[in-house]
C-alpha cells in the first residue's frame, strides 16, 4: 500500500488534469503519486520528455538503458512499466532477457559499453574503464544523456521505494515469468 494517497485526474486542479490524461500517460501510480505535489508532476513529466527527444539516444537505446538500471536497482516497477515500452520501440524479449540477467556480451560493443556504462552510474560504481569504453563509442551529448538518464531513473527508483508505490498489475518478472 502507497504512503502517500495516489490522486485521480479528477483530483487535480483544472490547469494539471493534463498531466494525468490518457494522451500523457494516463493515471500510472507513479504519476499519481506525484500528483500530490501537481508542480512538481509537470516539471518530472517535463523533464522525462526532453531526455527522450533531446538526449542523444535513440528510443532503442533510450529503452535499454533504462531497463538496465531498472534491473541493476531491483526497480521493479520501472521494469514492468518499460518491457512493453522497450516491446514497441523494437527491443526484443531475447535482448530484455539479456538485460535482466547483465548479459551485456550478448550487444554489440557499442551497445554493451552503454548498458554497463548506464548501470555502473546507477549502483555509484563509475570508473575509468566504464566511462573510458562508452566514449569510444558514442558523442559526448550521448555521455551526457546516458548519464542523466540513468540518474533519473535512479532518483524515480527511489522515489517509488520511498513511497512504497504498488505495482497496477502483477509483476511481469525478471525472466518475464509474470506473464500469461
Amino acid at each position: 500500500m502507497a504512503r502517500i494517497p495516489l490522486l485521480t485526474q479528477s483530483d487535480l486542479p483544472e490547469e494539471y488534469r493534463y498531466l494525468l490524461s490518457e494522451d500523457a500517460m494516463g493515471e500510472i501510480n507513479l504519476l499519481c503519486a506525484m500528483a500530490n505535489n501537481p508542480a512538481v508532476l509537470q516539471s518530472y513529466m517535463r523533464y522525462g520528455s526532453t531526455l527522450w527527444s533531446d538526449g542523444g539516444l535513440n528510443s532503442v537505446d533510450l529503452e535499454r538503458c533504462i531497463l538496465a538500471v531498472a534491473r541493476a536497482l531491483d526497480a521493479r516497477y520501472e521494469w514492468h512499466q518499460h518491457v512493453p515500452i522497450a516491446r514497441e520501440q523494437g527491443v526484443d524479449d531475447e535482448e530484455i532477457l539479456a538485460i535482466s540477467r547483465g548479459e551485456f556480451d550478448q550487444f554489440d560493443e557499442r551497445t554493451a559499453a552503454l548498458l554497463g556504462y548506464v548501470r555502473d552510474v546507477a549502483l555509484g560504481e563509475i570508473d575509468d574503464e566504464s566511462f573510458d569504453s562508452l566514449g569510444v563509442h558514442v558523442t559526448d551529448e550521448s555521455v551526457i544523456g546516458a548519464t542523466i538518464l540513468a540518474t533519473h531513473y535512479l532518483a524515480t527508483a527511489r522515489f517509488l521505494t520511498a513511497l512504497a508505490i504498488p505495482l497496477e498489475t502483477e509483476f511481469v518478472g525478471w525472466e518475464l515469468e509474470g506473464e500469461t
